[in-house]
């Protein structure tokens, strides 16, 4: 299984460094999972991108429309009590930001729960040296291009 956090999953929507990889991932992966706060950020992310003149709003509505269809075939990830200490922990060991810590105990979450291994996929450097001193395999798809 592959969990995506924003940095990665958003490549699949714009084109950027690593879209390949994603779009490749993204279709090769029967399991792919990420949290709930993907949804709020990539919106925002594309919302964003269209106030700043990259997209149309006409494409923006396209992606927006792609992005929500392609919602329902992902594993998300609720926050929820389980996962709170996670969170607390990922604070505190890796100092990092609330969303990524989020990311990462929901990563974790999955691995514990599944008993299986996850494959944490982002473009944050910060996120993936955390990732993988949590034992996570992960992949940077801007390293991949």
């Amino acid at each position: 299984m592959i969990y995506f956090d924003s940095s990665a999953l958003v490549k699949n929507y714009v084109f950027e460094d690593g879209s390949s990889i994603v779009a490749k991932l993204l279709l090769e992966n029967i399991n792919n999972a990420t949290s709930k706060l993907t949804y709020a950020e990539i919106l925002s992310a594309l919302v964003r991108r269209a106030r700043n003149g990259d997209l149309s709003l006409q494409k923006m509505r396209e992606v927006i429309n792609k992005f929500e269809d392609d919602w329902n075939r992902l594993l998300v990830v609720d926050l929820h009590n389980d996962i709170l200490p996670a969170i607390k922990r990922a604070i505190e060991k890796h100092q990092l930001k609330a969303a990524d810590s989020i990311h990462l105990a929901s990563a974790i979450w999955l691995k514990t729960s599944l008993k299986e291994d996850i494959v944490f996929a982002s473009s944050d450097l910060n996120l993936l040296k955390a990732a993988r001193k949590e034992r996570l395999s992960s992949i940077n798809p801007q390293e991949h291009c």
